[in-house]
């Protein structure tokens, strides 16, 4: 080996240099010559950064070349790691937004609306699906005291099911004004059962010859199912 001070060849088992005295410092060269880029290192930095962090810390005094090979592999995992994980929000937010949009369809398309829930069907819409109201002749009958009267009214219910029915009858003159107005109750009619009756039996004497040429008509109907 060389003196690095003079340059002259000293034995390898000196300490100091025979030509100018200078220290041989032989565990400097060793410790160079073992120093190297560590591909171990590196993987283990990269799989686990903190263990490369670490690693770097210990041996970057010692032997630099593996603590840069321990801390390359870290930085590069780490940074990895952080753009794998920012890659995986994104398509995590995706997924969990097209989710949320197709439940929201299936939802909307599946449930009726609020309105329609709630609303109550109207007196036309009960006629047309559940019930018919049919209207016989009004009768004035004289027991020698007083005139009775009556208003026969036949109601079948259409339903598929046992309904009761609150109907409003309506009498109203030629022009269309309203005279008077009577309630029928209809219980529990089976499906396509029919039920016969009277409305109209207590009118006022001074509106009968009213009542005699009167247009009868539905004004409202309650129905409840069962």
């Amino acid at each position: 080996m060389y003196c690095k001070n003079c340059g002259r060849n000293v034995d390898d088992t000196s300490l100091y240099c025979n030509n100018c005295g200078a220290r041989i410092d032989n565990k400097s060269d060793a410790n160079v010559s073992e120093d190297s880029s560590s591909f171990g290192f590196a993987i283990l930095g990269f799989f686990i950064p903190i263990v490369g962090l670490i690693l770097f810390l210990i041996y970057e005094g010692k032997k630099p070349k593996r603590a840069k090979s321990a801390g390359k592999g870290a930085l590069i995992g780490f940074i990895t790691k952080i753009v794998l994980s920012i890659i995986l929000v994104i398509l995590y937010v995706v997924f969990a937004a097209t989710l949320f949009t197709n439940i929201s369809d299936d939802i909307e398309s599946n449930i009726p609306a609020i309105g329609d829930v709630f609303r109550e069907e109207t007196t036309d819409e009960i006629l047309e699906k559940y019930v018919d109201v049919s209207f016989g002749e009004f009768k004035v009958t004289n027991n020698g005291y007083f005139s009775e009267t009556s208003l026969d009214i036949t109601v079948k219910n259409k339903a598929e099911k046992q309904c009761t029915y609150y109907i409003t009858i309506e009498a109203v003159d030629t022009n269309g004004a309203r005279i008077e107005t009577d309630m029928i109750y209809a219980d529990r009619l089976g499906a396509g059962q029919e039920i016969y009756l009277k409305a109209f039996e207590y009118v006022d004497q001074e509106k009968l010859n009213q009542f005699k040429n009167a247009t009868f008509r539905v004004l409202e109907i309650n129905k409840y199912d069962y």
